[in-house]
Order: C-alpha cells, then sequence, then structure tokens
C-alpha cells in the first residue's frame, strides 16, 4: 500500500460548489444582458458546430493563421456561446466540445495555436470574474481555463497565472477559488518543482489565510489541494509554506485525513526552513496517529457486516502511512527523520510503527486491526499473528487520497 498523494482530494469540494449555485441562480436574465448583442444572437451550440465558420477558423489554426478576424471570430462568436442560455442545460458538453473543437485539436501550428489560447484564457478568466455572469457559466468558464492544453498535450503554461490568481483571490467566492485550484494542481502535477514560481508564493498567503474562511468544508478542501501542491513541488517548496502546514497538522479540530496531508507538506517544505521545532511535529504525527485511530475505535462498536467499516478501516491505514511517509520519505530514508534540527532516531522509530501498523490495519480491516494499532502506538501488548482477510470476491477498495474526484461539472 502507497500513500503517494495524487492531486485528488476529497468530496466537499461539490458540495461547496453546487451549494452556491444554488444560492445563486436566481437571475438567469442577468447572463443575456451581459452577453454582447453578437453571441445573444447567435444559434445555439449544436448548430454553430456544424457551421462554415468554425470549419474556417479550424483550417486558418492547421493552416498557422490567427488573425484579427480570426481572434473577432473567437471573442465575438465562438467562445460566447458558453453563456448562451440555449447551450444552459448541456454546459459541460459545450465547454468539452468548445475545448476540442476551438483548441484541442484545431492547430498543427505551435504558434497559432498559442494565440488562439491567449484570447480563449484571456475571454474565460474575464467571464470567471464577471459577478454579472450567472454562477454556472463563472464556474464552467474557469474550468476551462484549468483544463486547456498546449501542442504537447500538457496544461498550457500560460494559463497557471490566472489560475494562481484566482487560487489566492479573497473576493472571489469560495467555489471559484476551489475550481481554480483543481486547475493550478494540474500545472503543478504536470510540471513539478516547474511550476514553483507560480504556485509558490500563492500557497504560502493560501495556507494561513485558510482559518479565516467561514465555510469550513470548503476551507479544508482548499487546504487539502494546497497541501497536496506544497507536497508535489517537493525540494522546490517555498520553505515558508512549512510553518502553516504544521499549523494545520497541530490543530485538532482539523479532520485528521487533511492533518496527514499537512505532515506531508512540512516535510516537503521543512528541509530548508528555519526556527521550526521538529521534535514538536514528530509529537504531532502521533497525535494525529492516535485520534484517528480512536475516532475509528469509537465509530466502529459495533462493527456493523457491510463494506462501510471496511472502507473506514483502509482510510485510517492511508492516514497512518501518509504519516509515515512524512516521517521517513516513501522510501524510510528521508523525511522528517533526514532534516537537520531534529531527533532522527525518534522520528525513524515513530514512521516504522505507523508503516506497520497501516501495512497490517490494510490486510485486516477490522476493529481488532484498530485496537492492535492503538496498542503499537502505546506500549500494549502486541499484535497477535492473523491471516489476511478474505477477499469475497471484490476488488479491494482503495484508500483515500487514491480515489478519483467526481466532477460535479462533467468533462
Amino acid at each position: 500500500m502507497s500513500s503517494r498523494i495524487p492531486m485528488a482530494c476529497p468530496s466537499p469540494r461539490a458540495a461547496v460548489v453546487c451549494c452556491w449555485l444554488s444560492v445563486a441562480l436566481i437571475g438567469p436574465a442577468a447572463v443575456a444582458r451581459a452577453q454582447p448583442a453578437a453571441a445573444q444572437a447567435a444559434v445555439d451550440w449544436k448548430q454553430f458546430e456544424a457551421s462554415q465558420e468554425l470549419t474556417d477558423y479550424r483550417l486558418a489554426l492547421r493552416e498557422g493563421s490567427f488573425d484579427d478576424a480570426t481572434k473577432a471570430f473567437l471573442t465575438n462568436s465562438a467562445l460566447p456561446q458558453l453563456g448562451l442560455p440555449a447551450n444552459r442545460g448541456g454546459i459541460e458538453r459545450v465547454r468539452r466540445r468548445m475545448r476540442e473543437l476551438l483548441c484541442g485539436d484545431a492547430a498543427t501550428d505551435p504558434k497559432a495555436l498559442d494565440a488562439a489560447l491567449q484570447t480563449i484564457v484571456g475571454f474565460m478568466t474575464a467571464a470567471s470574474r464577471n459577478d454579472k455572469v450567472e454562477p454556472i457559466v463563472r464556474i464552467n468558464s474557469l474550468l476551462f481555463v484549468g483544463e486547456v492544453k498546449g501542442k504537447d498535450g500538457k496544461p498550457w503554461p500560460a494559463a497557471a497565472a490566472p489560475l494562481a490568481a484566482a487560487v489566492g483571490d479573497p473576493k472571489l467566492p469560495l467555489p471559484l477559488r476551489i475550481v481554480a485550484a483543481e486547475g493550478l494542481a494540474r500545472h503543478v502535477e504536470a510540471a513539478g518543482p516547474a511550476a514553483a514560481p507560480t504556485a509558490g508564493p500563492v500557497l504560502v498567503k493560501l495556507l494561513p489565510s485558510l482559518p479565516q474562511i467561514s465555510d469550513r468544508a470548503g476551507a479544508d478542501w482548499l487546504a487539502a489541494r494546497a497541501l497536496a501542491m506544497v507536497t508535489e513541488l517537493g525540494t522546490a517548496a517555498p520553505p515558508d509554506a512549512a510553518a502553516p502546514a504544521i499549523a494545520i497538522l497541530e490543530d485538532a479540530s482539523r479532520p485528521t485525513r487533511l492533518r496527514a496531508r499537512a505532515a506531508v507538506a512540512a516535510a516537503a517544505a521543512g528541509a530548508k526552513a528555519d526556527g521550526i521545532d521538529w521534535g514538536k511535529v514528530v509529537a504531532a504525527c502521533r497525535a494525529t496517529a492516535l485520534a484517528a485511530l480512536e475516532t475509528e475505535k469509537v465509530r466502529g462498536k459495533p462493527a456493523a457486516a457491510s463494506a462501510g467499516p471496511t472502507l473506514a478501516c483502509r482510510r485510517v491505514a492511508w492516514e497512518l502511512m501518509t504519516l509515515a511517509e512524512a516521517l521517513t520519505g516513501p522510501d524510510g530514508r528521508g523525511g522528517i527523520a533526514a532534516i537537520r534540527g531534529g531527533d532522527p532516531q525518534e522520528a525513524a522509530a515513530l514512521g516504522g510503527t505507523l508503516r506497520e501498523a497501516a501495512t497490517m490495519i490494510d490486510t485486516n480491516p477490522d476493529e481488532t486491526a484498530i485496537l492492535d494499532a492503538l496498542a503499537m502506538l502505546t506500549g500494549g501488548p502486541a499484535p497477535a499473528a492473523r491471516e489476511p482477510a478474505a477477499a469475497e470476491g471484490e476488488a479491494q477498495p482503495a484508500a483515500e487520497g487514491s480515489e478519483p474526484v467526481v466532477n460535479p461539472f462533467g468533462q
């Protein structure tokens, strides 16, 4: 079992965004008023997709041409399609087809494609920040920005800056910042340490500001995404990100899954940070592990004969393994134990215990394994040897952190 933290994050994102949409969708006419006259007169996407104008646009990009007329076609006719009331019911599909036909496979010439993408990203960024535009259109506009890819099939680098700006803008509604964070995470995942100049400063400012957000579920989701990006940046992560990550790790009011992510982020950013008491960080990792196990111990009585307890136990196993990797690295030779200024033996010992406990729970995801893991951390009797749990003819569920994210807006 590995706790490798992908850029996927928990599901509160959907609840936060959908709540915002349900509250804000009270003035559909506002969108029509906000659209240019040419866009209001345009046909719906199904007809637009079959138009000669779109065919001509795609041919021009293939031939390496992007002139003023082509740009005007995008801004006045093609891109406003996302906001047309006629396309509202299928806006996710419209967004996907726009991405495919306007930029995805429209150009063979890199310069022409870059020029088109500059126009597209600029248009969609402006729409996402326009409070006169309907929320569902603002959301899909920013999703579009986060999904744009360059000629190499990777996230288009120039889109990272507007996404980072949106993530760090406290004036934007939280759901838009969450959507922007998902897009920025794609850039960090694709570019790795090279994304540090764009993403790093935003993450340093974002993490300590999260407690000021009243929506705790949304703030926790944004924190999880930000911490995962810090981890992905690795040695290029800003040292200033370590302190706010440690503050989350030490906060007993935060979910243990979030605190586990914070431990890994702190280990990634902390190697170059000054003034950190790593002994306290190791103690916080132990406290987080105990909290996760105690919570599941209480919730597991009585253990029901269903998938619920199994999934919960594997979630705890993921949390323990994540904390273990924060302490000793994925290979057992890095992490906090390798950072100067701490007690490497203490960190290594706890990391080894947590790794063993996580493996034990993953092998037998039940209440007995939870109790045995607690005994291992509190000095109780060693757990008795057990046979691995039967598969019962079903694939084992993935630990949290490797599960796919359900996108409520479609692809």
